[in-house]
């Protein structure tokens, strides 16, 4: 079976930044280009109908995922992805996913 790397546009985001807070805007740069730049990675982009559907895995676990994780458990329940490799434990417990680190 084939591995489908499926990011969002949100996941990039957070990632150039926090790799850049620590390690330099180079640094930074180089994440943004390995990640949309990849062909072999699927960014799916925001919109208000995905935000509206993350709303609601978000209300359902409370405190324990962002918001933007929401975003992320939506898009694995609506693309059926199963697997997240993630150094955040807070995607443990999550119904029908499994942390991948």
């Amino acid at each position: 079976m084939e591995t489908r790397r499926v990011t969002s546009d949100l996941v990039v985001s957070e990632s150039v930044t926090g790799v850049g807070s620590r390690l330099g805007q180079r640094a930074g740069r180089e994440v943004f280009e390995n990640l949309v730049h990849d062909p072999t990675v699927n960014t799916v982009y925001l919109n208000k109908r995905l935000l509206e559907r993350a709303l609601q895995v978000y209300t359902r676990y409370g405190a324990k995922l962002s918001f933007a994780d929401s975003v992320s458990v939506r898009i694995m329940y609506d693309m059926r992805i199963k697997e997240i490799v993630s150094f955040d434990s807070d995607f443990d417990g999550v119904e029908g996913i499994s942390r991948i680190h």
